[in-house]
Order: structure tokens, then sequence, then C-alpha cells
């Protein structure tokens, strides 16, 4: 199995979550939206880094089964450790994509 990755011009939303997932290059990322199965899940999202060990950006826990998000408003290149986290069926980790600022 892997994740079901679905793509829009302004999302990235990962479902059926059962694997490690990484963007493949930095991005504007405007924001994260975790979307819990049950009320324990939780996503530790990590940045991408030369460092052994990716640092964590943001720790989303669900202690009532209600969404969490958070907001980044910079470019960087997100994911997350499936072991590192918790999952349940219809959890979903969707990151909403910023606008390209030219200069």
């Amino acid at each position: 199995m892997s994740n079901t990755i679905k793509t829009t011009n302004r999302t990235i939303e990962i479902s059926a979550i059962d694997a490690d997932y990484m963007m493949g290059n930095e991005i504007n990322v405007q924001s994260v939206v975790f979307i819990p199965g049950a009320s324990s899940d939780k996503v530790d999202v990590i940045e991408s880094s030369i460092e052994a060990v990716d640092p964590t950006k943001v720790l989303l826990i669900s202690g009532d089964g209600e969404p969490r998000g958070w907001i980044f408003n910079q470019r960087l290149q997100l994911g997350f450790v499936f072991a590192n986290g918790t999952f349940s069926a219809g959890s979903k980790v969707i990151f909403n994509i910023g606008e390209v600022k030219w200069a």
C-alpha cells in the first residue's frame, strides 16, 4: 500500500496514510491542516534538511477528533514520517500552497 496523494493547483492532500511523505522540492506553503480519523491521531510535520534528523516544524495533535492547523507562509519542503504519527482510517494531511510572489 501507499499514501493516496491528490494535488490541485493550491493543495496537496495525503490520505490513506501508511507511508512517509516528503514534498519533492521547496514550495510556498501557506498552511497545513490535519484532519484526524480519531481523537488520538497526530502528525509530526518535519522540514527536509541537511541534518541527520529533519527538524520538527509543528506537531499537530487532535485530542478531541477535531482538525488542527498551522500557518507557515514560507518557502519550505515539508513532510512527515509515518512511524512518528498516529493515523486512523480517514486521516488526512492537507498542505495549502500559497501564491508565488514575483519581484
